[in-house]
C-alpha cells in the first residue's frame, strides 16, 4: 500500500471509531446506564456526572468526524467514481449529522420561557409521546440513520468502481 492508501486508512478508521463512540455511547447511556439508575435515590447526581463525561466524549467525536469527514468527502467525490446517487445519499447524510450536531450544541443553550400562561397547552403532545421523542432519543436514531447511510454511500461508491 502507498502512504496515500495508508493515510486514507487511518482516516476512515478514525471516522468510523468517532461514529462508533458516539453512537455506541448513546445506545449504551439509554439502554444500559439510564434503566439502571431508575429508581436509584443518587440517579440525577451519577446520571448528570457521567452526561458531562460522555458530552466530552462527544464533542471529541465530532471533531474528529467533521475533519476526517471533510477529507474522506473530497477524496470520494474527486475520485471521478461518485455517482449522483453518492451525492445526493452525501449530502442528505450530511444533513443528518449537522443536526446532530446543532442538537448537541445548542439544545443546552435553550431555555423554556418562563413567561406566558401556565397550564395545559392544546399544542403539547401527548406525555407518553413527549418521553419518546426526546432529544437523546433522536440523537440515537439520526445517529443509526447516518450509520445506514454510511454504509450505502460505501456499497454506491464500491458499485460504481465496478463499472
Amino acid at each position: 500500500m502507498s502512504p496515500s492508501e495508508w493515510f486514507l486508512l487511518i482516516i476512515r478508521w478514525l471516522h468510523l471509531l468517532g461514529a462508533v463512540a458516539w453512537v455506541g455511547g448513546s445506545i449504551l447511556f439509554l439502554t444500559v446506564l439510564r434503566p439502571a439508575l431508575s429508581g436509584n435515590p443518587q440517579a440525577a447526581a451519577v446520571s448528570r456526572l457521567a452526561g458531562q463525561e460522555f458530552r466530552n466524549l462527544v464533542d471529541v467525536a465530532i471533531t474528529v468526524l467533521l475533519v476526517t469527514g471533510v477529507i474522506l468527502s473530497i477524496v470520494r467525490l474527486t475520485s471521478g467514481h461518485a455517482t449522483v446517487a453518492y451525492g445526493v445519499v452525501l449530502g442528505i447524510k450530511i444533513a443528518l449529522a449537522v443536526w446532530m450536531f446543532y442538537l448537541v450544541w445548542f439544545r443546552e443553550r435553550r431555555r423554556p420561557s418562563t413567561s406566558g400562561p401556565t397550564g395545559a397547552s392544546p399544542f403539547r403532545a401527548p406525555a407518553r409521546l413527549s418521553a419518546v421523542l426526546t432529544a437523546n432519543n433522536l440523537l440515537l436514531f439520526l445517529g443509526v440513520a447516518v450509520l445506514f447511510l454510511a454504509d450505502l454511500l460505501r456499497a454506491l461508491f464500491e458499485n460504481a468502481l465496478l463499472r
